[in-house]
Parts: structure tokens; sequence; C-alpha cells
């Protein structure tokens, strides 16, 4: 269930209220997802020599080196955004399970389908979620 429904503040609770609104919700455990950091990376499409097709020979080799054309290559850089997900025992006040995981924008609500998914399958995959 959405926290929301417990917490209709905005920002950062208190510790108190926070364990209050797990009380009132009946969860014996949370989920709780965090932002961690957007890395920068790179995609590099190399470029191409096409040389003509020259004859065998010492100056026909030497001139085809100065023939044909070069495409040089192109660098696409691109984000990633790494959140964090971890789930905790709320009668023990203990962590269970944390996972990371690496996302890129596309939209928003494929982005958090997406997310949503890898983080199921690994609670499943941990028999910490049941099938179904």
């Amino acid at each position: 269930m959405p926290s929301y429904g417990f917490i209709t503040e905005d920002g950062p609770v208190e510790e108190p209220r926070l364990r209050e609104a797990v009380e009132r919700s009946g969860a014996d455990t949370t989920l709780i997802t965090r932002f961690v950091r957007v890395e920068r990376k790179y995609s590099v499409d190399y470029g191409y020599n096409y040389p003509p097709l020259v004859g065998f020979g010492f100056y026909r080799g030497y001139a085809a080196a100065w023939l044909g054309y070069y495409e040089p290559a192109t660098v696409y850089p691109y984000d990633v955004f790494i959140s964090e997900t971890s789930l905790y025992d709320t009668a023990k006040n203990q962590l269970i399970w944390s996972g990371t995981v690496e996302t890129q924008p596309e939209s928003i609500s494929k982005d958090i389908s997406r997310y949503v998914d890898t983080v199921i399958q690994a609670l499943k995959s941990k028999n910490l979620l049941a099938a179904g």
C-alpha cells in the first residue's frame, strides 16, 4: 500500500511520525526507494575509412592512402539514473534487502513500470515476495 495515504505531508517527516504511520498501516515491512545519482555515460559510433579500390604496386598503394574518405567517430551522451530500493522489517527496525537499479529515462510511465517490475523480480528471486 502506498505511504501517501498515511503520510500526507510533503518532504521528510520525523521518525515518530513515520513509525506512527507504519503502525496505522499495519505493515510488517516497508519498501523505501531513494534516488542515488545520475551518471553521464557515452556511446561511441566509430567512423569508417572507405579507401578506393586500387591495383597493386608501390605507387598505387601510396596514392591510395590519399584517396577515399573518412567518417569521424560520433559521440552520443546519455544519462543513467541510479536508485536504491530497501526492504525493512518494521518490527525489528532491520534491513532485510537492498538493491540498486539503473534506468535510462524515456518516459515517466515506462520508467516507473520497468523499475517496479525489476524490483519485484529481484524480491521474488530472493524469496522475499510471494509469486503471484
